[in-house]
């Protein structure tokens, strides 16, 4: 064993790629780790104090704020991480300040639009699916959020310069910051939902605010505020604007099965919804491995496709796929064992009567994780309209599944349709790499 970790050190040393790669994956992995692990409290906490019913009334607000995000609020870090590795490239500061400049424009203007829109809404999609007072309440507060959601360039800067460290402790303490003003809610308060989506939405502005500033002090240093600020529209590389709207397009084209499984199951019950939401909090865990390899992976294959060596990068993923899965398979399979009797036992039982739609999720977590790499592979060769096609198909499916079979399988149908749209944006984006890309 210690023979085999010597020699793949010595193989990493050897290789620039894999040893950026690697350092960086781990320094997201600490972050993310301890970020996940308060996380975690804090969702065990707010379920426990709320019960399962409040609990998904507090997430079906969180989750209208999502969707809205989704749709109207524009993100732009692709479009800095692709067009901010070529100017690098080519040594080009003026098109790299203008890279900037730009991505900021694009995220500011459409989280406005997005906060405006979405308090507009809120009463109209309430009355829709047949929300009670609780739950638009939590969708109302949480609307502040996207005002702030200016998180896309702060992102494509910290990981364009290599500022993974910087993106970890931030992560830590946010969640950090979360864990302590629930926790304060509810001993002053106690188990409140409007207070402790008031408690979240406090929590998640401190986050957006201060990275922002971070990216702020990183584009000062690397590339000048004044430089940026003064940044011509003439010096934008060409194809930003359009790239940077199609790649959220296909954001756009995937909020279906992000979202809308919480507003299908809000039509049955707040507690159905809580138990959901709950597993896949609980899941979310398995992303401390996909999450970092996402954020890192990116950068470095825009990199290398900007030198031509589009073969390699498709490479790097498919060995990637293999690691993960080696990781993910097993911890998911004892997760479908042990998981669902602890909740029981521990929380509540009717998490236990649900193990069926834990074991289901769960093996569509491991199939997420392990293909997690191909997305910004795909975003990196440039092919940001056709993953906006293939995204749309994958989700009119999904929405079509749902609505067949809710009404035959009820929550079931759910996990179910997920997996269809998994299968057809997995497959279809690596048969176009393989046909198109590199024939």
């Amino acid at each position: 064993m210690v023979g085999r970790v010597k020699s793949l050190l010595g193989r990493l040393k050897g290789n620039e790629f894999w040893l950026k790669l690697a350092k960086n994956v781990s320094t997201i992995v600490v972050g993310q780790g301890g970020a996940s692990a308060l996380n975690m409290v804090t969702t065990f906490l707010s379920a426990g104090f709320l019960g399962a019913a409040g609990y998904g009334s507090m997430m079906i607000g969180q989750t209208f704020m999502q969707a809205v995000d989704a749709f109207l609020n524009f993100q732009s870090w692709q479009g800095v991480i692709r067009y901010g590795s070529i100017c690098q490239e080519r040594r080009d500061d003026a098109g790299l300040a203008a890279t900037i400049k730009a991505g900021f424009f694009v995220d500011i203007a459409s989280a406005l639009m997005g906060c405006a829109v979405a308090f507009a809404i809120v009463p109209l999609v309430s009355s829709l699916l047949g929300w009670d007072d609780v739950s638009t309440l939590a969708a109302t507060i949480f609307c502040f959020e996207i005002a702030v959601h200016v998180e896309g360039t702060p992102t494509g800067v910290l990981r364009l310069f290599d500022k993974f460290k910087y993106v970890a402790i931030h992560a830590v303490a946010v969640a950090a910051l979360k864990l302590v003003l629930a926790a304060a809610v509810f001993y002053a308060v106690g188990p409140n939902v409007a207070a402790i989506a008031f408690a979240y939405c406090a929590a998640d502005v401190l986050k957006s605010v201060s990275l922002f500033a971070i990216a702020l002090f990183v584009v000062g240093k690397h590339v000048g505020l004044k430089g940026v600020a003064a940044a011509r529209r003439r010096d934008l590389p060409e194809g930003f604007f359009s790239f940077t709207m199609w790649s959220n397009l296909a954001a756009t084209a995937d909020a279906p099965i992000q979202y809308f499984d919480v507003f299908f199951l809000s039509m049955f019950s707040s507690e159905v919804v809580g138990v959901f939401k709950f597993f896949k909090q609980l899941l979310s865990a398995f992303t401390l491995l996909s999450t970092p390899v996402q954020q890192a992976i990116m950068p470095q294959l825009a990199e290398l496709i900007a030198k031509g060596q589009d073969d390699q990068a498709f490479v790097v993923v498919k060995k990637i796929e293999r690691m993960v899965f080696k990781v993910v398979a097993p911890c998911a399979a004892l997760a479908i064992i042990a998981v669902p009797p602890a909740l029981s036992f521990f929380m509540d039982p009717v998490y236990g009567g649900y193990w069926h739609l834990f074991a289901t999720l769960a093996a569509l977590t491991v199939v997420s994780i392990t293909f997690s790499a191909l997305h910004p592979c795909f975003t990196a060769y440039g092919l940001s309209k056709q993953s906006a096609g293939i995204t749309l198909l994958a989700n009119v499916i999904y929405l079509i599944a749902c609505y067949l079979l809710l009404g035959a399988i009820d929550i079931m149908a759910i996990p179910l349709a997920m997996g269809v749209q998994y299968a057809l944006t997995i497959g279809l984006k690596s048969l176009f790499i393989k046909k198109i890309v590199l024939a």
